[in-house]
């Protein structure tokens, strides 16, 4: 990374971590990429339709009573401060002038995953930092499940996504291979393969 132009590390990444640090790892350190599947490319279309209803909703998720005065959908936002950059899928400001910002994730998972948690909590400092006021409401909606979680972000959860910014920045230059916390899950993983010649 040169002081000029800083490298900004993706939002998504903030999730990939709590998932397994070691995809950091084959993505940024030796350029790997995961292969598309089919199940990819329909959590994609699912969320981009429910992206565009909301578009035309008066009320939030259309679950809610909760007006909205203006949306911005798929949001590109940079921190220089932070050295990320996410794309939101919907920011809300509600009528009473609050900041939401809201996840859609096409899975259908009945608990709040904290690569999720932590992810959308970035996005609020993006947020934050771009329209220059509080932004602490996430919604975080699950397509698959219907399940919608609403998280006041606390500065605890705002420092661990800082924490976590470091430590996927400590693996890009330290190029060193992370250990794999949860085991159970490496064989869905798409760098099984990678990762198990290691």
């Amino acid at each position: 990374m040169s002081e000029e132009e800083p490298e900004y590390i993706p939002a998504k990444w903030i999730e990939i971590y709590h998932y397994c640090p070691r995809i950091i790892y084959f993505m940024a350190v030796m350029g790997a990429r995961e292969r598309e599947t089919a199940y990819m490319r329909e959590g994609r279309s699912e969320e981009e339709s429910e992206e565009e209803k909301e578009k035309r909703r008066k009320t939030l998720l259309a679950k809610r009573r909760e007006k909205v005065s203006e949306r911005w959908t798929d949001l590109k936002i940079y921190s220089k401060r932070l050295g990320v950059v996410g794309v939101i899928d919907l920011l809300v400001k509600t009528d009473d002038g609050r900041i939401k910002v809201i996840d859609i994730k096409n899975t259908g998972q009945k608990k709040l995953t904290p690569g999720y948690l932590y992810q959308t909590a970035a996005y609020t400092l993006l947020a934050q930092e771009h329209f220059r006021k509080p932004v602490k409401d996430i919604i975080i909606y699950y397509t698959k499940s219907d399940k919608m979680f609403e998280v006041k972000v606390t500065d605890a959860i705002r420092e661990h996504v800082i924490w976590t910014i470091k430590r996927i920045r400590e693996i890009i230059e330290k190029e060193k291979l992370p250990k794999t916390r949860r085991k159970r899950e490496c064989y869905g993983c798409g760098y099984f393969r990678l990762c198990k010649g290691l």
